[in-house]
């Protein structure tokens, strides 16, 4: 370079837009590294096998999809590394007694491998949802999406004032400790605390499940703040019911379940009467029995739609309603502009009566 050539980080724009990754498209990524967290959490570095960059937003999660035993199988998990690392792209999953993927992951995934995956996904992100004070809220697994935040703001040196409290079952089952302590460490920002839910010698900070009072304990400025909250079912609600009895604004509070939602309430029932379901571009008609979802008829139909959570919250099996009218229980999977665009989600949605189906 002579000394009257000029460089820009603009002029690498176009270039770098070509060379990231879409927004739900699907890719080809091969594992690089695998990071042991815990006894029983690992973390896989993957690369996009094109050489693309990853762009995103700090909370979103990504789809895989995987051939297990000749079955294909998806599922969802969130992104704990930050957008401000776009060279490679991280998930950390926690090995799940039974589980077919975590255990699949674990036992499978080594650096060199391919897998393909499909995002990014999802609402539950820093971009969309921004604050000033944030506090960052996990149980269990549930600590990815807001590691990503964290990460992310940490990397920027932003002045944000942000809390950062973890519940875990033991010491020795807090993924990114020391990396957590280290950050809480260099910058005065940002304040780190564990929770414990069973005791033991080797632990000395707080024990015990999270309630409302331990939560003004460690987040005394609360009402200041907005929550990201995110992990198990059970915890969520504890959490949900801490903040309502807290009187804390529904806007400043945001939340991600891990493990799927608890959910009492039945799917609504189907129209009476026979209901067919007509698959456009597979030409396919099919009687459903009572109270089959879309999901369930096209399974049976031998058609395939990617999913992933299967109650309504992930988006995955999102699907293009061409006619007729469903009857479903979306908990969150699709945006305003999406339901506009006539997308429902297959796994809870009924037909009622006849429905055409762009599949």
């Amino acid at each position: 370079m002579n000394a009257h050539t000029s460089f820009s980080t603009t002029d690498l724009a176009p270039a770098m837009r070509q060379r990231q990754w879409a927004e739900r498209s699907r890719q080809v990524v091969r594992c690089r590294r695998v990071i042991y967290e815990t006894h029983d959490v690992k973390t896989f570095v993957l690369s996009a096998a094109s050489g693309h960059m990853f762009s995103f937003s700090a909370g979103q999660y990504l789809v895989l999809h995987l051939a297990i035993d000749g079955t294909r199988v998806t599922r969802s998990y969130s992104v704990s590394s930050p957008p401000t690392r776009p060279l490679d792209l991280q998930i950390t999953v926690k090995r799940v007694k039974g589980g077919l993927v975590s255990n699949w992951l674990h036992d499978n995934l080594l650096p060199g491998h391919d897998i393909e995956i499909e995002g990014p996904i999802g609402r539950f992100n820093f971009d969309d949802l921004p604050c000033e004070k944030p506090l960052f809220l996990s149980g269990g697994s549930g600590i990815t999406p807001v590691m990503s935040m964290l990460r992310a703001l940490t990397d920027r040196a932003s002045g944000h004032d942000i809390r950062f409290i973890h519940c875990a079952r033991t010491a020795d089952d807090i993924a990114f400790r020391s990396e957590l302590e280290a950050l809480a460490a260099r910058f005065s920002n940002v304040e780190v605390s564990f929770v414990c839910s069973q005791q033991s010698s080797a632990w000395q900070g707080p024990t015990g499940r999270i309630d409302g009072p331990m939560l003004l304990r460690l987040a005394p400025d609360l009402h200041q703040r907005t929550s990201y909250v995110c992990g198990p079912e059970p915890f969520m609600q504890t959490v949900r019911a801490c903040v309502a009895e807290s009187g804390i604004a529904a806007s400043q509070y945001h939340e991600e379940s891990f493990g799927g939602v608890s959910n009492s309430t039945p799917l609504k029932s189907a129209v009476a009467g026979p209901t067919c379901i007509h698959f456009a571009r597979s030409g396919v008609e099919h009687l459903c029995a009572p109270g089959e979802t879309l999901l369930d008829a096209a399974r049976n139909s031998g058609l395939y739609i990617p999913t992933a959570c299967q109650q309504g919250i992930c988006g995955t099996c999102r699907t293009i309603k061409l006619s007729g009218e469903v009857a479903m229980d979306d908990l969150g999977g699709l945006s305003l502009e999406e339901t506009a665009a006539g997308f429902v989600l297959a796994c809870c949605s009924r037909p009622q009566g006849t429905v055409c189906i762009d599949l």
